[in-house]
């Protein structure tokens, strides 16, 4: 009975980390949508850009289970693919802070006006459901390098969020635009490092394999 107790949690503790990721997934697709459709309904250009940004997210959760699955099933052949998937993900997360690198850049050489209001307003939403999505995965990541790319995604939009928020309230203070992209600059680096040494470890397992 003790034996099978035992076998019972270690099942459980197993499953956690995939059941973690389907609930951020509906979170984050629930998100999308809903950012989307006040996108449309409103004409914001910057809103349906930014609820693509956050599809490419749900994409990196899709990846992250997909690698998780094959590398659980025993076959040797799934199990090498799942490590290219882990690679493709961090790539895909380094893809998107390039894309906030170049857009942060256009925005110092090409200033532009930004509706402050709105943007603290949809940001602190994202904040929240980023937030969130980071800190169950965070709890589920244990040693799983597919977890830990799938969290370092929704940290990356998190502290994103935030750093439109602040320059959102430094803006509509101050009148001063080019906050905005040095704060998301800044959030790349910071963001960046980590990431790399996530692609560097995927590339250490393909190689060890």
């Amino acid at each position: 009975m003790a034996h099978f107790h035992s076998h019972n949690h270690t099942e459980h503790s197993v499953n956690t980390p995939v059941r973690i990721l389907y609930i951020c997934l509906a979170i984050n697709l629930i998100f999308v949508a809903a950012e989307a459709f006040a996108g449309w309904k409103s004409n914001s250009t910057g809103l349906l850009s930014d609820a693509g940004h956050n599809l490419s997210d749900a994409l990196g959760l899709l990846l992250s289970l997909a690698a998780i699955y094959l590398n659980r099933s025993g076959n040797r052949t799934n199990q090498t693919v799942s490590r290219y998937i882990t690679l493709a993900n961090g790539l895909l997360l380094l893809g998107a802070i390039a894309l906030i690198v170049y857009e942060s850049i256009d925005k110092i050489i090409h200033p532009q006006e930004i509706n402050a209001t709105a943007v603290i307003a949809v940001s602190s939403v994202a904040i929240f459901i980023n937030g969130l999505t980071a800190w169950l995965l965070m709890k589920g990541q244990g040693d799983d390098i597919n977890i830990k790319a799938a969290y370092l995604h929704a940290a990356t939009d998190a502290l994103v969020s935030v750093s439109v928020v602040i320059s959102g309230i430094i803006i509509s203070t101050t009148g001063w635009n080019m906050i905005d992209p040095l704060l998301s600059l800044a959030i790349s680096i910071f963001i960046a490092l980590p990431t790399i040494k996530l692609i560097h470890t995927a590339l250490k397992t393909i190689k060890n394999r």
